[in-house]
């Protein structure tokens, strides 16, 4: 299920507070207690877009409870994602969560253009 439509009568922290409440209901699996996102708003649909793939790739019950994120966060190098989890996984994982931050990166550029020299 994606994310609910941004909502214009919501101001974008109750904007980013739907719909990370939506992402750690839909994906409550993939988390121990809470793990806030640090990402602008702008960035939690490529969070979806990671739980979603996180979410399709570890189908084993075992797998899954030994996984969890641990930090997500935006930061001038882009999107950065911890996690604990089985190291098998870490071929696949890691290379989309580059992939994403790149993304992250031109997001955050088309939101935030850089200042003029």
């Amino acid at each position: 299920m994606p994310l609910s439509p941004a909502n214009s009568e919501l101001s974008s922290q109750e904007q980013h507070a739907l719909w990370s409440s939506e992402l750690l209901e839909q994906y409550s699996w993939q988390f121990q207690g809470e793990t806030p996102f640090a990402v602008p708003l702008a960035c939690l649909p490529l969070l979806d877009e990671l739980f979603k793939f996180v979410d399709e790739t570890i189908k084993d019950s075992f797998d899954r409870s030994l996984f969890c994120w641990t930090d997500l966060k935006q930061g001038s190098k882009g999107l950065t994602a911890w996690y604990l989890g089985v190291e098998d996984y870490d071929e696949a994982l890691e290379p989309y969560i580059e992939n994403l931050s790149a993304r992250a990166l031109t997001l955050n550029d088309a939101v935030d253009p850089p200042a003029p020299k």
